[in-house]
């Protein structure tokens, strides 16, 4: 599903719905079958166990072994955390990290309901979080959270003007909170200014914190590849104007001129993330929001296979 397809759905809660049984229905053509919602309380049977929980009509079906277990056994709190910051509404004028990230976080929470998953949902900017919902598995829970999300999805500016007039929470707060041993799924660009360097050591002191308390950690790095990554701009020989969607200051530049310096330090600044998130062991992914959304979905869902 290709954001640039769906960007002008104003229903949000069945442009949701399609997406999660669309990547569902996929699970099932794929490798990861094992894994899918169809099995969502088995997991594959390992030779020497016992053989008095292999759910035997599964094997019929399959001509393979799983083990039946119980909720205790399967089921997870997972915190769903999409930054709204200035910089997620790149490019304004077509399909922007923001869309991307509200539309793979209402999936992500959908796939964790349906797999009677808890979760909560925590909507942050560069003051901290200014909503975070409390940490449900019911279907309605998940509709309160599409509700959240529609007015990101449907730029409703006012709404969001209004709502992050107050930070009701750091993420330091938000994590001492969230308890051991969950899943955190923060989506975001992932980008901090040259005045910002106070910001991003906070953040990734926030991250060796969530690893202190034994959570598992997936980091969606949301970008657009061609323009962010490679500064490709189709422009002639006129100069273009750039601005900062955090600091509204601009500057016009000729793209060509910088292109190769900047491809350099963009290079130097994911290898340094990757780093990082190897270094404390966690999870990242790049998604480049004019790809389909079912990469980004896919790497939550083999995260999330990992922790049957």
């Amino acid at each position: 599903m290709l954001l640039k397809e769906i960007q002008s759905y104003s229903d949000f809660e069945l442009l949701a719905n399609k997406a999660k049984e669309g990547f569902i229905a996929g699970l099932h053509k794929s490798p990861f079958r094992g894994f899918s919602v169809e099995f969502a309380e088995h997991r594959p049977y390992n030779a020497g166990e016992s053989v008095k929980n292999i759910d035997w009509k599964l094997l019929a079906r399959t001509d393979k072994k799983y083990i039946k277990q119980f909720d205790e056994e399967t089921n997870l709190k997972a915190h769903i955390w999409l930054d709204t910051s200035g910089s997620m509404r790149f490019p304004e004028k077509m399909e922007s990290k923001l869309k991307f990230g509200t539309l793979t976080s209402a999936v992500i929470g959908g796939l964790l309901q349906q797999q009677k998953d808890s979760f909560s949902l925590g909507l942050f900017n560069e003051n901290g979080f200014y909503q975070r919902s409390a940490c449900k598995s019911t279907r309605g829970h998940f509709q309160q959270q599409l509700a959240t999300l529609s007015p990101l999805w449907l730029g409703n500016d006012a709404t969001q003007k209004i709502n992050t007039s107050a930070v009701n929470q750091t993420m330091e707060e938000a994590i001492l909170n969230i308890g051991r041993r969950q899943l955190v799924v923060i989506l975001s660009d992932f980008l901090w200014g040259p005045a910002e360097a106070e910001a991003e050591a906070s953040f990734w002191k926030f991250m060796a914190l969530l690893r202190f308390q034994k959570c598992e950690v997936l980091l969606l790095q949301i970008q657009h590849e061609q323009q962010e990554l490679h500064l490709d701009f189709v422009s002639g020989n006129r100069p273009i104007k750039f601005m900062d969607l955090e600091t509204n200051e601009s500057i016009k530049l000729q793209p060509d001129e910088i292109q190769w310096a900047y491809k350099k330090m963009e290079s130097d600044r994911n290898k340094q993330f990757n780093e990082k998130c190897i270094q404390l062991g966690i999870d990242s992914f790049l998604a480049d929001v004019s790809k389909p959304i079912e990469q980004a979905l896919t790497a939550f869902f083999v995260k999330r296979s990992k922790l049957h």
